[in-house]
């Protein structure tokens, strides 16, 4: 359930908006059969899901990095080094 869904009450805030933003906001609200604080509201529900997923693929990269580098280190030895010759330990012709 999204902010908006979830509030019972009201809390004025008051805001700056440019000339060409207030006018854009007061169209889409006219257009839409709107008030203005609810294009806003959605606008920021929309903001905080974006924020959310932006938040998830930073954790996302912060585990792949950490994995990368025990990956690194599995990889990088050199027992796993006479791997790295696998054609020439098979006898499978290059090319």
């Amino acid at each position: 359930m999204n902010r908006t869904q979830t509030a019972r009450s009201t809390v004025e805030r008051r805001i700056h908006l440019s000339p060409e933003c207030a006018r854009w906001l007061s169209s889409v609200a006219r257009t839409r059969g709107v008030g203005e604080s609810q294009i806003v509201e959605k606008a920021l529900d929309i903001l905080s899901s974006l924020t959310d997923l932006f938040e998830e693929g930073a954790e996302r990269q912060g585990w792949s990095l950490l994995s990368e580098a025990s990956l690194q280190r599995a990889w990088d030895n050199e027992a796993d080094a006479a791997y790295d010759n696998w054609r020439e330990l098979c006898g499978v012709p290059v090319g």
